[in-house]
C-alpha cells in the first residue's frame, strides 16, 4: 500500500472529510488530495500531524515515504535542504565576486582578473540553483509570485554586496548579507513563500 493509499484509508476509518483534516493539519484541501492521490508528499512535520491526528504510529507512515524517496520520487525535506544551500553558495560568492571586483580600484595585473572571472562563473551557477530550486513549487501562480521574492532578495544582497565591496566593510558586510539570508529563510520563505526551510510553519503548503 503506497502512502497516498495508506492516508486516504485511514481517513475514511475515522469518518474525516478532506476539509476536516487539512483543517486540522493547516494546510489547503488540494493539498491532501494530493497525498492521497500520491502526486506529492507530505513534509516531515505534516506527517506527524497526521499521525497524531489519525492516532497511528509515525514509523509506519515514515517507512512508506522512505520507499518512495528510494524510488526516486521527490524528496521535499532534500529539496528544502538543497534550497537552504543553494541560497548560502550564492552569498558566498556574491561576496567573493563583490571583493574581487573591489580590489581592482588598486591597481591588477591582466592574470589577476582569472579568479575573479571564476568567482563570477560560480555566482551564476549558484543563482541559476537558486532559480531552478523553485521549479518544485507545482501551482504556477505561488511559483511566480515565489520568483518574484527571490528576485527581489537577490537584488537586495547584490545591492549590499556592493556597497560591502566599495567602502571596504569587509566581515562586516558578510555579516550583514548572512543577517539577511537569516531573515528570508526565517520569516520571508515560511510566511509568504509557503516553503518550510530551516524552521517556521507555511499556513498553506503541500
Amino acid at each position: 500500500m503506497t502512502l497516498g493509499e495508506q492516508l486516504k484509508t485511514l481517513r475514511k476509518r475515522t469518518g474525516f472529510s478532506q476539509e476536516l483534516v487539512a483543517e486540522r493539519i493547516g494546510v489547503s484541501r488540494q493539498a491532501v488530495t494530493k497525498w492521497e492521490a500520491g502526486q506529492t508528499v507530505p513534509t516531515a512535520e505534516n506527517l506527524l500531524a497526521l499521525s497524531q491526528l489519525y492516532q497511528v504510529p509515525l514509523e509506519g507512515l515514515m517507512e512508506d515515504r522512505s520507499a518512495r524517496v528510494g524510488d526516486g520520487e521527490d524528496n521535499p525535506m532534500l529539496r528544502e535542504n538543497k534550497t537552504v544551500a543553494a541560497l548560502a553558495a550564492q552569498v558566498g560568492s556574491l561576496y567573493a565576486f563583490a571583493w574581487g571586483l573591489g580590489s581592482l580600484r588598486s591597481g591588477t595585473e591582466p592574470w589577476d582578473l582569472l579568479p575573479l572571472g571564476g568567482n563570477a562563473l560560480l555566482l551564476v551557477l549558484c543563482s541559476m540553483w537558486t532559480v531552478w530550486n523553485l521549479s518544485f513549487e507545482p501551482d504556477l501562480s505561488r511559483r511566480r509570485h515565489n520568483m518574484k521574492l527571490e528576485l527581489r532578495y537577490m537584488l537586495a544582497q547584490l545591492i549590499l554586496a556592493a556597497v560591502s565591496a566599495w567602502f571596504g566593510l569587509g566581515l562586516v558586510g558578510l555579516g550583514a548579507a548572512v543577517g539577511v539570508l537569516v531573515f528570508y529563510l526565517a520569516v520571508i520563505n515560511p510566511r509568504y513563500m509557503g516553503r518550510k526551510l530551516w524552521w517556521g510553519r507555511p499556513r498553506r503548503r503541500s
